[in-house]
């Protein structure tokens, strides 16, 4: 199983590669994802998780929600990123 930054970093050259400017939430509120991506008029949010197991911090399944329903967010992990890599091509 692959380290949490590894698996980070593989989120982040993808979406570099479609393009988009890529930034890490450090000193965002508590519960914010990731990471934030901006692409020509598009936003999004990705919390990233190492495995589907990971836990959660507090908030952070009600910041992706909120956050999902005023553009894109999704917690990603190795389980899931296929799937959320098919959802990306389709809006980036």
């Amino acid at each position: 199983m692959k380290k949490e930054s590894e698996f980070e970093k593989e989120v982040v050259a993808f979406l570099k590669s479609k393009g988009c400017d890529v930034f890490k939430m450090r000193y965002a509120p508590e519960g914010t994802p990731d990471r934030l991506f901006l692409k020509e008029g598009f936003w999004g949010m990705l919390e990233v998780k190492k495995s589907k197991d990971a836990p959660y911090r507090p908030l952070q399944k009600e910041k992706i929600a909120k956050y999902d329903k005023m553009s894109y967010a999704r917690a990603v992990y190795p389980e899931n990123w296929l799937e959320i890599q098919v959802e990306l091509e389709m809006m980036l």
